[in-house]
């Protein structure tokens, strides 16, 4: 029988209490903040994140849905030190609580700081940053296009810079908000634009902040985005001492937009002023050699070579009539040698000489192959007698000759293994004896051991 007081009291399921254990958790614990060390981070199809916060003796479940973890800046993971917000619960499943972490922030530094650290370290592993990859900055770009506020002195700066420079510039602006939610995508889209277009160089501009203001040149899709830039690209963010992940991937850094002003194009007057001087060593210079030309020339017309160049044909003269003296004497020479070795040639062709020479190779042949033919006989009777001689060999040696003079052959009925002991076989076992003519099925009765005679085993 079942207790009079359990039948007055309450009996939750397992479901029930779980539900009221959770609802009761949430209620009182519906907003804390809880500190500690990130351990056994997870983070399921980069949507849910689930991980241990723990301190030196104790720790605690964290979960962290994609609802909220999707507005961090900075990424969680092992062993980073945070604080997070949020309300406690329970996992109704398996009857474990639990903290769902509504926001996060790094301890010991500020969330845009660690994730400026998490991305540059990033994108560095990638390669992003190696020198080998950037493209250089044209000297004289045809179009430069900027990517910058239109409302900021960023641009009246880079202006000014550029009139003073090179007056005559060709500059095509494409106004972005460089600050805000929007700023990222509005600049990923000005740089398509701008390479549209056809620009020679882009110059990616804004004045200073602070980290926060400059967070839109942070941000790993600009980053990607320059990365990935066909035209060559000048990072002009902030002041001197501002760096953004901008600056890292850009071909070329300029500490201010009027810097990225000086780097874009050259300055004019000081180009013509170099190209003067230039040119006025250049002229020295071909004077210069002109007269030393000049007197090697003066020189070489004083020479009597060019005052008498004749002489020199003189002397040419006689040694070439040398040569032609020496030429025709050895000419003679070999003509006569070669007509007494065609002479002798000529004697040698006999014909009654030829021909009695072909008669003699003619028996020579006649007598060779007779002999061939009588070595071909003898060679192939000696291989007939030898093969002859073998067959006997093999016949007498033949195990099946043996049934012909009247002997039989032993074997297990059950398998083809000749038998040449009676202790290979048992009383009542089928055997096969193989006669010449025939196979007999036998069983044995009796087993009689019978003692050999030596001279049988010696084989007389």
């Amino acid at each position: 029988m079942v207790d009079s007081d359990i039948l007055k009291s309450k009996i939750y399921t397992v479901s029930e209490l779980n539900q009221e254990i959770r609802k009761n958790l949430e209620i009182v614990y519906h907003d804390i903040w809880l500190e500690g060390e990130v351990s056994n981070f997870y983070f399921h199809d980069k949507k849910h994140m689930y991980f241990d916060l723990k301190d030196e003796k104790s720790k605690i479940k964290v979960v962290m849905f994609q609802n909220s973890n999707k507005n961090l800046i900075f990424n969680i993971e092992e062993g980073l030190h945070i604080i997070i917000n949020g309300y406690v619960s329970v996992y109704e499943k398996r009857g474990e609580y639990q903290i769902v972490a509504l926001d996060a922030n790094p301890v010991g530094k500020g969330a845009l700081i660690l994730a400026f650290e998490q991305l540059k370290a990033k994108l560095e592993k990638k390669g992003y940053f190696d020198s080998v990859r950037k493209k250089n900055i044209p000297v004289l770009p045809g179009k430069i296009g900027v990517v910058t506020s239109v409302d900021g002195a960023v641009i009246r700066d880079i202006i000014l810079v550029l009139e003073h420079r090179f007056e005559n510039f060709h500059l095509i602006v494409r106004d972005v908000n460089v600050q805000g939610i929007t700023s990222s995508i509005e600049i990923c889209e000005a740089i398509d634009d701008l390479c549209e277009y056809g620009v020679d160089v882009i110059i990616l501009a804004r004045g200073g902040g602070s980290l926060e203001d400059l967070w839109a040149f942070n941000t790993e899709e600009v980053a990607e985005k320059i990365f990935n830039c066909p035209i060559p690209l000048i990072s002009a963010i902030g002041h001197e001492t501002d760096y953004t992940i901008s600056d890292f991937v850009a071909d070329k850094r300029a500490a201010t937009p009027s810097v990225a002003g000086e780097l874009v194009i050259l300055n004019k007057d000081e180009a013509i002023k170099n190209l003067t001087i230039i040119l006025r060593r250049m002229r020295s210079l071909v004077n210069f050699r002109i007269n030393i030309f000049r007197k090697e020339l003066v020189y070489l017309l004083k020479r009597r070579i060019f005052i008498k160049p004749e002489t020199i044909l003189y002397r040419f003269k006689q040694d070439a009539y040398d040569l032609h003296t020496g030429l025709k004497e050895n000419m003679k020479k070999i003509i006569g040698t070669q007509r007494d070795i065609l002479a002798g040639l000529s004697r040698m062709i006999d014909e009654k000489n030829i021909l009695n020479k072909i008669y003699n190779y003619r028996i020579l042949v006649k007598n060779s192959n007779e002999r061939m033919i009588s070595y071909i006989k003898n060679y192939t009777n000696m291989k007939k007698n030898a093969l002859k001689y073998n067959l006997e060999k093999i016949r007498e040696k033949n195990p099946a000759a043996i049934l012909g003079r009247g002997f039989a052959l032993v074997y297990r009925a059950e398998e083809d293994k000749n038998i040449k002991s009676i202790k290979e076989v048992e009383i009542n076992q089928k055997i096969k004896v193989l006669l010449r003519d025939g196979m007999l099925n036998v069983k044995v009765l009796d087993k009689i051991y019978k003692k050999l005679d030596p001279g049988f085993k010696n084989g007389n």
